[in-house]
């Protein structure tokens, strides 16, 4: 009986970890605020546990605890301690164990899931059939990947609205499908060379040729330069007769990706490819310069264990450098860093970044010494392929992990691939270890057993319902979160009860209340917007219902604004958001603007070196007259950027309400010159406007502003802003505004500088 149950529970054991292994690269949901990471992570939340309850009740099965012990064991373990230890110490808490939401990636938990499963893995891997069968499985999701990538490549995309894309892959990112790829080269690249029975040749080139094309296609440098290293590992460490039969074989795969690289970037008439290539939207990878910045800076102010998993965004936002400014995407926020030793330095400290090192030099040794085998027992079973190809693999992610920081679908395989090179070595097959803590207890007829797995099964049982029920409480906040985003263009009233059930839920993530922010914003500024004017001709006039609705409606909007700050104290997002709440309500709302000054501050502390901050506070000084400090905040932003038409384009306004001409002049000069480029844009014939307007104003001496254009600089963007509109709420002891570190000014910005402010600069 107890044998039968024991084979029963391998069964569903190797089925489950199949399934695990070939539908998490597969699958995307558009129930979850996130398409992609999160709906994997939940899946393997829910199978990890599964496959843990299936181990453990199969050890009080055997009678005994039975582990199999791997060189990656203590790596793992000790990483796994220092993440938990950084996630204590961590400011954002609640970010480092679940994920900054919708991005889970990187989060204690996800790290917690990657480590078991392995673990899980390794110790159920036991034999070479289910090996075989276990790489037949991810082989089979791959090209299944490739597939669907090319096809959306090529624009032939599945019949979903999110996936008509050409960049569209079912793991999520291109470098997500790349690493997957990538990993799994070796073994079809190598079995071209060695013809072996694991892996038929013709099956071996057609994967080699399925995956290098589509790596070569939407890959970026560093990943053509790894796709050639698998190539090169490959023919190199192969014996040199094997190679001279193979040559011709071989060559079919180098051939065809070496056409369809050429093909890709040569440019001639009526290329197609060509055009394809162009045209294909590649991932934004943070520069290696700007993220070593980022993290050395980051490992400055924390550098034992640093600050936190999943906390690389507020790091980036506080510590980048002014020349990323520079860039081409200087208004986009990035939450992880170049590759994953930069972004583990960053967020685990000095422990962290041992603790991978230490990982990586197990993975390179133990990689090394299985890349040439050629005994006896290999050749009859195979593994003088298999043990060198998975070699091959493990060395590739170590390559990943310097090109890229780390994705679900990369550590996952990655961890996969690492259980089957372990596994595939006989030494360590049969290296197990079986723990006991010496307690018997006897059944009926005086059999004994040990009560030590029974112990761990239901210390298990109970964690597990724990997990279980938040994972489902988590994911029912998260569906109605997405509800309510896809609602909110159609039904405001109906967002507003979704994301109430989303926060009822789970009141812990800032986002929601973000969202919840903006929505009952947008509500009250509906109401307002429908104001007729008064009777008395004077002003705008609401009737007392809609007062109350809307002051209600604010000071809802205003309280979830301020949750979201207190639950991240860290994110310039929400800061920023509850700083514009403040700013769009000072039509309705009397101390407003000095609320929003003080918001846009703690903003601005956070996120020191963002022209747009500064531009939005110059805004705020505008509307309230005060000229000198709009132009000191203007003149920051366009410090900061130098190329920023906008922060040149609201400087000359304020110079220009201010009376000074000559200077307003200088700046609409420099605005228009920097919209060279795009001559039939709006913005541009706008400056042009601007600029002959103050040429007559400076010609004749025209001091008058009424005899110049209307300005547009801190411009209403909400109903609640006009001032015209009855006071219905009164925001109590407003704070005192403390003015942020003025910025050094900087030789390329074409703007007249101004002295500034008594206070140290934030340029870096």
């Amino acid at each position: 009986m107890r044998h039968h149950l024991s084979a029963y529970l391998d069964y569903a054991t190797t089925f489950l970890l199949f399934l695990v292994a070939g539908i998490t690269p597969l699958l995307f949901l558009n129930q979850t605020t996130e398409f992609y990471e999160t709906p994997k992570l939940i899946f393997l939340v829910v199978a990890t546990i599964l496959l843990l309850g299936l181990w453990m009740f199969s050890w009080i099965v055997k009678g005994k605890v039975v582990l199999t012990r791997t060189p990656l064991d203590i790596p793992l373990l000790i990483f796994l301690v220092v993440i938990l230890i950084s996630t204590y110490f961590s400011v954002t808490r609640y970010e480092a164990i679940f994920g900054n939401f919708p991005r889970v990636q990187g989060s204690a938990v996800s790290w917690i899931v990657y480590i078991l499963l392995y673990f899980v893995t390794v110790s159920h891997l036991k034999d070479l059939t289910k090996i075989k069968m276990f790489l037949n499985v991810l082989y089979g999701s791959a090209v299944i990947v490739a597939a669907v990538t090319l096809l959306a490549y090529f624009h032939i995309f599945l019949p979903f609205d999110f996936t008509q894309a050409p960049n569209f892959t079912p793991t999520g990112s291109s470098f997500s499908t790349i690493a997957f790829l990538l990993v799994l080269l070796p073994l079809p690249v190598l079995s071209i060379i060695n013809p072996n029975k694991f892996l038929p040749m013709p099956l071996a080139v057609v994967l080699s040729i399925l995956f290098g094309v589509t790596i070569a296609l939407i890959g970026s440098t560093p990943s053509l330069v790894a796709l050639l290293i698998a190539f090169a590992f490959c023919f190199f460490l192969s014996k040199p007769h094997q190679v001279k039969k193979t040559l011709p074989v071989f060559l079919i795969p180098v051939v065809v990706i070496g056409l369809v690289l050429l093909f890709s970037y040569l440019p001639f008439s009526g290329n197609a490819l060509q055009q394809l290539q162009t045209n294909f939207p590649k991932e934004i990878q943070l520069p290696f310069a700007v993220s070593w910045k980022v993290s050395v800076s980051a490992f400055r102010d924390a550098p034992f264990f640093g600050t936190g998993p999943s906390s690389y965004l507020f790091n980036f936002t506080t510590y980048k450098p002014v020349e990323f400014n520079a860039l081409p995407f200087w208004n986009f926020s990035f939450d992880t860093a170049y590759n994953e030793f930069l972004q583990t330095i960053g967020t685990l400290g000095i422990f962290g970044f041992i603790a991978l090192l230490y990982f990586c030099i197990v993975v390179i040794v133990n990689s090394w010494r299985n890349l040439a085998v050629d005994t006896q027992d290999a050749h009859q079973d195979n593994t003088h392929i298999l043990l060198p190809a998975m070699a091959m693999s493990g060395l590739m992610t170590i390559v990943l992990l310097a090109i890229h920081a780390a994705t679900l679908i990369s550590t996952v395989v990655t961890f996969f691939i690492l259980a089957v090179l372990m596994m595939s070595q006989k030494s360590i097959r049969e290296r197990v270890t079986e723990l006991s803590l010496g307690i018997k207890a006897a059944t009926v007829d005086n059999r004994q057993f040990d009560l030590f797995p029974v112990i761990i099964f239901v210390v298990y049982v109970i964690a597990a319902i724990a997990v279980l029920y938040n994972t489902v409480t988590m994911v029912a906040a998260d569906y109605y979160h997405r509800l309510a985003l896809v609602t909110a263009s159609k039904n405001g009233a109906l967002t507003y009860q979704y994301l109430q059930k989303a926060e009822s839920l789970n009141p812990q993530v800032d986002l929601y209340r973000v969202d919840m922010s903006q929505t009952n914003f947008v509500l009250a500024n509906a109401i307002a917007a429908r104001a007729k004017p008064a009777a008395n001709g004077k002003g705008l006039s609401l009737s007392n219902q809609d007062k109350q609705t809307i002051q209600t409606l604010l000071a809802q909007s205003i309280n979830e604004a301020r949750a979201s700050v207190i639950l991240n104290p860290r994110s310039s997002r929400n800061w920023q958001v509850l700083a514009s709440i403040y700013q769009n309500i000072s039509g309705v709302a009397q101390n407003a603007l000095a609320f929003s000054l003080s918001a846009y501050g703690q903003a601005i502390q956070l996120d020191p070196l963002n022209p747009t901050l500064r531009l939005n506070v110059g805004g705020i000084y505008y509307l309230t007259k005060n000229y000198d400090q709009a132009i000191r905040f203007y003149t920051d932003a366009a410090n900061l950027k130098p190329d920023y038409a906008n922060a040149y384009y609201n400087l000359s306004i304020a110079y220009r309400d201010k009376g000074d001409i000559p200077d307003a002049l200088t700046v609409a000069t420099q605005t228009v010159s920097l919209l060279q480029t795009s001559q039939n844009s709006v913005n541009y014939k706008t400056a042009v406007q601007l600029l002959n307007q103050l040429k007559e104003a400076n010609a004749s001496q025209q001091k008058t502003q009424q005899q110049q254009a209307k300005a547009t600089a801190g411009q209403t963007s909400s109903a609640l802003q006009n001032p015209n509109l009855p006071k219905v709420s009164n925001l109590n002891n407003p704070p005192s505004v403390t003015p942020a570190p003025s910025v050094k000014p900087n030789p390329k910005a074409a703007v007249p500088q101004i002295s500034a402010t008594p206070a140290k600069s934030t340029n870096k």
